[in-house]
């Protein structure tokens, strides 16, 4: 079951770059298929279907406001070098673990459902993994960003538990006893 999940995160962190919302659809298809072409290419050694795959998925994610909400109200706190530093290591810290569960890959399917409007600035997509022997649902969550009107991803939400929420947690956690230097260090 473990396995199993750690899969639909593997699947869920398919990524399309920064696009505008009519788009985020189609675009995620795409991205999707590419990914899957790739865990697919048996002539690729490991390392360069992980390199690949990060390709793809890099330039969506805000890893900055995710680092941010992971952390909750201890980012307030933090001095301008720390945010940075945090942010760099808690984007390091997705990549590795998205890249450690890539062998994980068994030929499962991936369906794009519709894009949903939640807020003016808020769009979720809900895309289904089907394995052999389960489905799981993996929910999307966008916002517009401000700046350039582009819509990027901040969470997703796996089977019912958001990646950040979890996160957060643990991190709450960890602050309780320790510092954010060492929370910085550890990831």
């Amino acid at each position: 079951m473990v396995k199993k999940l750690i899969l639909v995160w593997i699947l869920s962190v398919v990524s399309l770059y920064a696009i505008e919302e009519q788009n985020i659809k189609q675009v995620m298809d795409a991205k999707v298929s590419k990914v899957l072409t790739i865990l697919k290419d048996n002539t690729l050694s490991q390392q360069q279907k992980e390199q690949k795959c990060i390709a793809v998925i890099d330039d969506v994610f805000d890893y900055d406001i995710m680092a941010q909400i992971s952390l909750g109200k201890q980012w307030r706190s933090l001095t301008k070098s720390e945010k940075a530093q945090f942010s760099k290591r808690f984007e390091k810290k997705l990549k590795l673990s998205y890249l450690d569960k890539l062998r994980l890959y068994n030929n499962e399917r991936v369906i794009i459902k519709e894009v949903q409007k939640v807020k003016p600035t808020r769009s979720t997509l809900e895309t289904l993994i089907i394995g052999r022997d389960d489905t799981y649902k993996v929910i999307y969550l966008f916002y517009k960003n401000g700046s350039n009107g582009q819509w990027y991803i901040y969470d997703v939400n796996l089977v019912g538990v958001s990646i950040l929420q979890t996160y957060r947690k643990q991190f709450s956690e960890f602050l309780q006893t320790k510092t954010v230097k060492q929370l910085i260090e550890s990831l």
